[in-house]
């Protein structure tokens, strides 16, 4: 393929913008850089990486399309096959390209594309190879100043997981020397802020686990936070959606020491169902996450609801019906919600997202879906027992 053709693939004006509004749910709100350069100059000299964006920026449109596979991989193979030839190359030669930047955005091409199309081995492989480069340039404090970059790494990175089952790569206290970052400071950006007590959504917190808790806390400031911006018309900086990403998601990954159907353990599946909606958003490209969501139903099936508060059910119940859950569940799910609604009081959409917003929510991405649920869930569907319930 000439340089021209790819070039006009690669027109960063168009691709950026579709890519980010399907990739980046928050991207109204979100202050994305402003210059393109180091994604764009590497295409001049490095030829791996030119073919690894060839590739991924077909691949991604033909799915858009809802090509077959077999139409994708006759147009993609072979800018596939010469991107892993000339990056091998690269690789055994050991000198500083091979830390290069272009070089860790090569490699995160292949990792992303292969938990796209499911192939989640060679997704590890490729993370692996992320994770040792990252700590051979002094790890991962060295990319403060390329917050996209690592990012995407870490989208990358917590995709696999949760696709998986598998533990994380960074900050992994297993396999990894580096600490979990700590809480961004949100509370600065949030001091005209106030919050909605109306439901007395934080009550729960002192009755679960302290991490866990903390790990609520944030992410409802996080919430607070994109919700003004969206409101106001204001955008947050790509480092404070990554500290909140990192700090949070990865402290929920590593807390996977509570027992199915216990509450903590329905709260903690919750918060990372929740994470996988705003901080990933690879559903948009019908990428599935079944053993989440396998997990998630296993908890809610086992839970003893009747300690819950109704309110905290409604949104255990609407944060999956909206983010993870599909229409198979359906059958279980929207009888629960209708009893779950109606323990809460709530007689509107407006009362409940009202409710929504006063627990952990982001209208900009949640509303439209949660609003097409609630007034679903009062179409007629066959009375499920719920005490017999078994989603699986």
């Amino acid at each position: 393929m000439s340089i021209v053709l790819s070039a006009h693939i690669l027109d960063p004006t168009p691709v950026s913008s579709i890519a980010k509004k399907t990739l980046f749910p928050l991207h109204s709100c979100m202050a994305f850089e402003k210059r393109e350069e180091a994604w764009i100059e590497p295409l001049a000299f490095d030829p791996a990486y030119l073919n690894a964006m060839i590739f991924t920026t077909l691949d991604y449109f033909d799915s858009m399309q809802n090509r077959s596979r077999d139409d994708v991989s006759q147009r993609t193979l072979p800018h596939y096959l010469r991107t892993v030839r000339l990056l091998r190359e690269r690789l055994m030669r050991e000198d500083n390209q091979s830390l290069a930047t272009h070089t860790v955005a090569t490699i995160l091409a292949l990792a992303a594309h292969a938990h796209f199309v499911g192939d989640t081995k060679s997704a590890k492989h490729h993370l692996e190879g992320l994770r040792k480069i990252v700590s051979m340039r002094g790890g991962v404090a060295t990319f403060t100043g390329n917050a996209k970059l690592l990012g995407e790494i870490l989208r990358c990175d917590i995709g696999v997981a949760l696709e998986s089952g598998s533990k994380p790569l960074f900050f992994n206290r297993s396999s990894s020397s580096e600490p979990l970052l700590p809480y961004p400071v949100l509370t600065l950006f949030l001091e005209s802020i106030t919050p909605d007590t109306r439901y007395d959504s934080e009550l729960f917190l002192c009755h679960i686990d302290t991490d866990l808790a903390e790990a609520w806390k944030v992410s409802k400031k996080f919430c607070l936070l994109i919700n003004c911006a969206s409101e106001c018309n204001h955008r947050i900086a790509t480092e404070t959606f990554l500290e909140t990403m990192a700090s949070v998601v990865y402290r929920l990954l590593d807390l996977a020491h509570f027992q199915s159907g216990a509450t903590d353990e329905t709260i903690r599946l919750g918060l990372l169902v929740f994470s996988s909606s705003v901080f990933l958003q690879w559903q948009q490209l019908g990428k599935a996450y079944d053993h989440l969501a396998a997990m998630y139903r296993d908890s809610l099936a086992k839970l003893r609801y009747s300690h819950l508060p109704p309110q905290l059910l409604l949104w255990l119940l609407l944060v999956g019906a909206v983010s993870i859950l599909g229409e198979a569940d359906h059958i279980w799910l929207k009888p629960w919600l209708r009893v779950t609604i109606a323990l809460c009081k709530v007689e509107s959409w407006t009362e409940t997202q009202d409710l929504l917003n006063s627990f952990i929510w982001i209208g900009l991405v949640l509303d439209k879906p949660a609003k097409e649920v609630y007034h679903s869930t009062f179409v007629y569907y066959p009375i499920t027992p719920l005490l017999t319930l078994d989603p699986t």
